[in-house]
């Protein structure tokens, strides 16, 4: 433009044209080049002044929302641009989904660049990465990692929505508020709801159905929404961003709920509920040939609420949809919801067994066991039976043992056979919960060759983390290759986010069992965080902030981690009733312990304590034997051995060598056993692979620079090479050496304000960087000097001046 010629921007609706715009003007102001900044929707004639019908000469004009300029003023300027009067910048808005009639204004503008007249530039929505580094340099950088990623979802791309989205969100979060339920609940006159409207203004009518069809019907399956809605303008939405389709057979589709619920208000609602009543229409004059749960559950919303129905519904289509409904709700933790569906085809079909199931759940999730409650008195159907397991397994852990006896004898009347695989992995799941870690491996063996599909998939991740358990760790990792090669490339149809979220945290834990990382775990639990966001129910928001927090503390990166553990807690209450999520919170707080967040660390173990003091015994050794980590890294060590001592009992009589080789080594570190628990941990690991076995097989080092008993517990959680910080002070590598010489600068100084003792907070504020970048560079500089902590880091370095 300095040089007189002209550029077209084009670009969705905010990807900074319009900051560009101001960029031009400073850089030309810079270059002694005069310019003027007018809006689209200004008359050109009026807002400059001009000789012969055109701008004056020598000024730059800079025109933004140039898609808003009358004919008249286009054409004037496109005049300009061709007989070289002026040097001209339009700003021009390209819609995301192509817009229904054509625009001339538009047209013509880009026939400048096609033309040779105009340099064209297309700027690009933010890519998702780009996005989360936009909101943490924004100032929401202390929102957990959940909320970042949902917020990314929402805005598309777009600047303009990142800024609003994250403003709300930081102000939620210092009010005490769940961020999320702030951004899904915005009020009309709000900014960010009038940044949503204008960026919805490049859809039609009928683009706007689709969207809020798709989100009225969460999950969604592909083939069921071409049922109802035109396949085009899916597919038109799913490359504007505003659709994800989940990658898995049935190919789910997610609406953007904050554009939806934009669209929903455009339409109104009797349009919605027009569109609603369609798609319903269509369910039930299939007779049942076809079956989508998320359309069943808006049927069961019209007979909750006694409306007239669009079409004639079976009484049997009507049960079943209730019976959806009534299980989707429980899933999802709203059991008043659960109740008033499944009370409601108990009316019309007494001797329902999945409606009695549901019924049961959602008033023993409520807290009344014995509200009326009829169980089934025979369960064969084999969906009923899968159900039933699930729900005995979690009463049973509650505290309902009566109630769980009582399905479980509904269980056993109706099986099949002996074959039948919900007994099967129930006998697994308990031999692991016993510490019988033989017997749990050969049964889950045996299973996984009689079986196909999921189950056996479980079965092999129950094998492997068995094998863990028994220090076989070629076992476990070939188990685990064959559960990823299943997992990744598609092999077992039906898994959902939840499922796959489980999966890569059994596999953390069995890697953090034989005490190693596994990097490419994180990598995916980052990748599945992306699509939980896309579905956004509190129940897989709950799950995957539960992975994201365990990924989070065995990296170091602890703010991170007790950050996602809280906002999970508080999304999804039903975690911490969950057996299986208490073994995970544990793990996260050894591992937050581990980097000097004792009080945190142990705030969480409590909370365990106080829901499983009488749970299975592989859970209350856990809690021992975490207690015992948290007391002797908080230095109290004579509360360290009594804890020590109670999960010593608890693996007296069990065969689980890595739970009591570690026990057993950090009892020598705390000087209650001798030498006689060596020989122990030696024919415990004798025959075992793990890459703990060497370092449990010695003696704990005796360091002149640190405690024994912290570095010996340290050493426990994740085996670490010679160089480690906790190693003697001959073999620790030296600022300058070859391990300290690969950190980058900004490590080394992170590293010397550890040493000083800052908090990651403080030395974000020092450095001008976030609390995220900070656990970012300590958790690469660990890796590189082999130091097993966050204080492990700062100690070494601790009293040396690292040069740069």
């Amino acid at each position: 433009m300095a040089s007189g010629g002209a550029v077209v921007l084009v670009g969705p609706l905010g990807t900074g044209k319009t900051e560009t715009m101001h960029r031009v003007a400073h850089a030309l102001a810079e270059r002694d080049v005069a310019s003027d900044l007018i809006r689209g929707l200004a008359r050109v004639p009026t807002a400059l002044a001009g000789s012969g019908g055109l701008p004056v000469a020598g000024a730059a004009l800079l025109v933004d929302d140039a898609h808003d300029l009358d004919p008249d003023s286009a054409s004037m300027l496109i005049e300009a641009v061709c007989r070289q009067r002026v040097p001209v910048c339009f700003a021009v808005e390209a819609p995301t989904v192509a817009r229904a009639s054509s625009d001339p204004v538009t047209g013509a503008l880009l026939g400048l660049a096609s033309k040779g007249f105009a340099r064209r530039i297309d700027l690009e929505p933010l890519g998702d990465a780009e996005a989360r580094s936009f909101v943490v340099e924004s100032g929401a950088g202390d929102l957990d990692d959940m909320t970042i990623e949902t917020i990314v979802w929402l805005a598309n791309g777009s600047r303009a929505l990142l800024k609003e989205l994250a403003e709300v969100a930081r102000e939620a979060s210092a009010d005490g508020r769940d961020p999320l339920v702030a951004v899904r609940d915005v009020p009309v006159w709000a900014r960010l709801a009038d940044t949503v409207h204008s960026h919805l203004a490049g859809l039609d009518a009928d683009h706007l159905r689709t969207l809020v069809t798709v989100h009225r019907f969460p999950g969604l399956a592909s083939a069921h929404a071409v049922r109802i809605r035109p396949q085009h303008e899916i597919d038109a939405l799913r490359r504007g961003g505003y659709l994800h389709r989940e990658e898995s057979h049935t190919g789910s589709l997610w609406a953007n709920p904050l554009l939806a619920q934009g669209a929903a208000r455009i339409l109104g609602a009797a349009q919605v509920d027009a569109l609603v009543g369609s798609a319903v229409s269509r369910l039930l004059e299939g007779g049942g040939r076809w079956w989508s749960p998320p359309i069943a559950t808006g049927l069961a919303d019209l007979l909750l609420r006694g409306g007239a129905l669009p079409a004639p519904a079976p009484a049997h289509l009507c049960q079943r949809a209730l019976r959806d409904a009534a299980r989707r709700n429980n899933d999802d933790g709203r059991w008043a919801a659960a109740e008033a569906y499944a009370a409601m085809g108990i009316a019309g079909a007494a001797d329902d067994a999945g409606l009695q199931l549901e019924l049961a759940h959602a008033r023993v999730s409520a807290g009344e066991p014995s509200a009326g409650l009829r169980l089934p008195e025979i369960l064969s159907d084999e969906e009923d039976r899968a159900r039933a397991l699930l729900l005995s397994a979690t009463w049973g852990v509650r505290g309902y043992t009566s109630r769980a006896q009582e399905l479980r004898s509904a269980l056993e009347r109706g099986a099949s056979g002996p074959e039948d695989p919900h007994v099967t992995f129930a006998l697994i799941d308990a031999l692991g919960l016993s510490l019988e870690w033989p017997e749990a491996r050969d049964a889950a063996h045996d299973a996984a060759r009689a079986t196909t599909g999921q189950w056996r998939l479980w079965c092999w991740l129950m094998e492997a983390y068995a094998r863990g358990e028994l220090a076989d760790a070629e076992g476990a990792k070939r188990l685990l290759t064959r559960v990823d090669e299943d997992v990744i490339d598609g092999g077992t149809p039906g898994l959902t986010t939840t499922d796959r979220l489980w999966i890569l945290m059994v596999e953390l834990a069995t890697h953090l069992v034989l005490g190693e990382d596994a990097p490419p775990i994180h990598e995916r639990i980052a990748r599945e965080r992306r699509r939980a966001a896309r579905e956004g129910n509190d129940r897989v928001l709950g799950i995957a902030g539960l992975a994201v927090a365990l990924s989070a503390a065995v990296r170091g990166e602890s703010d991170a981690a007790v950050r996602s553990l809280d906002a999970a807690r508080a999304r999804f209450a039903p975690l911490r009733q969950d057996m299986a999520v208490a073994g995970v919170k544990l793990w996260i707080a050894q591992f937050l312990a581990s980097n000097g967040r004792t009080g945190e660390a142990r705030a969480i173990a409590e909370r365990v304590e106080t829901v499983w003091s009488e749970g299975p015994l592989s859970l209350r050794h856990a809690c021992a034997a975490t207690r015992s980590i948290i007391d002797a890294l908080d230095q109290r060590n004579d509360e360290a051995a009594r804890a020590l001592r109670g999960a010593l009992a608890a693996t007296t009589s069990r065969q689980s060598p890595m739970r009591r080789a570690r026990d057993l080594y950090r009892g020598v570190a705390l000087d209650v056993l001798g030498e006689e628990a060596l020989l122990e941990i030696r024919r415990l690991l004798h025959d075992g692979r793990s890459p703990l076995t060497h370092a449990l097989s010695h003696p704990p080092h005796r360091s002149p620079r640190e405690g024994t008993v912290r570095s010996a517990f340290l050493g426990t959680l994740i085996a670490r090479t010679p160089s480690s910080s906790d190693a003697s002070a001959a073999a620790s590598p030296r600022p300058g050496s070859a391990e300290s010489s690969s950190l980058t600068r900004r490590e080394c100084e992170i590293a010397t304000l550890i040493a000083a003792g800052m908090s990651n907070r403080q030395i974000a504020d020092h450095l001008f960087i976030s609390v995220r970048t900070v656990e970012s560079h300590i958790y690469q500089a660990r890796g590189k000097v082999g130091a097993g902590s966050r204080r492990g880091l700062g100690e070494y370095f601790a009293g040396h001046a690292i040069g740069a």
